[in-house]
């Protein structure tokens, strides 16, 4: 990290300005249009810039890796898609777990007539056309098989607020949800993925699903969520060994001065985790700032755009 943070420094520093006014111009109209209630926009609007900002910031950092040039437009719309979705999954808004949603959702995932049931669901809509729209490509076919497949594990993940639910299940979770969103995301960089570099990816993302259920270990077990980390089959040095084993794989298909930044990248995410878990105050702290910095978007974990669904009792 010492070696490559300060390219990947430098990098960010340069692309944070430029994906918050991206945002701006791209996706807060969106936002503004279809949400007419203020509270939900509001909370919407912050949700959607910090996330956009963070996925944004890891797909420009992967076109450097690949020497790809990444859209901003798209980048952040894929960051926004990405937060909105999830929180979709996860109950809809109003606790109630919706799983008609799953279904509707499914389709528009599927690339089939999507009739959207919520105001949500419709600013869903309009952003993942908006990914459309704005390729200078047809989309994929690997990226709508990874689309599909992402959704499969979403809905597979409800179980995971099932107080017994196996580990297994949860290691599939976790595989199958980190590797098919890190998938698409670079194939939006990068549409056609060798063999190595597409396995590399999907264990890359496997990771960084890791590292997001590190960091939200205890909103997930406030909200009855189980997760490996929070059921102590996986910690953050366990985490830190997967990174640096994956390290001379990036090499070997990228190349060490391409994969000198991207590594550091990755550490500084490490870090960040290990911060935000024993300084949450920080979090708390610069949350409000954050709508306003796109560096302290960047290093805060941001609010859900939706609420979580309630947790289940027995």
């Amino acid at each position: 990290m010492a070696v490559g943070l300060p390219g990947a420094a430098s990098g960010a520093y340069r692309s944070l300005p430029a994906l918050t006014r991206t945002y701006e111009t791209v996706v807060a109209p969106l936002v503004a249009e279809t949400l007419h209630d203020p509270a939900e926009r509001a909370r919407v609007d912050g949700s959607l810039r910090v996330m956009s900002v963070k996925f944004g910031l890891a797909m420009l950092s992967y076109g450097r890796l690949t020497g790809h040039r990444t859209q901003l437009d798209v980048a952040v719309l894929a960051g926004a898609v990405t937060r909105l979705y999830d929180d979709l999954i996860d109950g809809s808004g109003d606790g109630s777990g919706d799983t008609g949603a799953d279904e509707r959702l499914g389709e528009l995932m599927g690339h089939r007539a999507f009739v959207p049931g919520t105001a949500p669901e419709l600013l869903l809509e309009r952003l993942v056309y908006g990914i459309e729209g704005a390729l200078r490509h047809p989309p994929h076919a690997s990226l709508m098989t990874a689309l599909a497949s992402l959704h499969e594990y979403q809905v597979l993940s409800r179980r995971q607020r099932e107080a017994d639910v196996p580990l297994d299940v949860l290691e599939k979770i976790t595989r199958g949800k980190g590797g098919a969103a890190h998938l698409i995301l670079c194939g939006l960089v990068k549409p056609v993925l060798e063999p190595a570099e597409r396995e590399l990816v999907m264990d890359l993302g496997e990771m960084l699903q890791s590292l997001d259920d590190y960091m939200d270990v205890e909103f997930d077990r406030e909200n009855g969520v189980t997760t490996l980390v929070s059921c102590g089959a996986l910690t953050l040095p366990g985490i830190a060994r997967r990174l640096r084993a994956a390290r001379p794989r990036l090499v070997a298909v990228h190349g060490g001065r391409a994969a000198r930044p991207y590594c550091a990248m990755l550490y500084f995410l490490l870090l960040q985790a290990w911060v935000a878990r024993r300084l949450p105050v920080l979090g708390r702290l610069a949350r409000r700032p954050a709508r306003r910095s796109p560096v302290l978007a960047f290093l805060s974990r941001g609010e859900d755009a939706l609420p979580p669904a309630a947790p289940e009792h027995s």
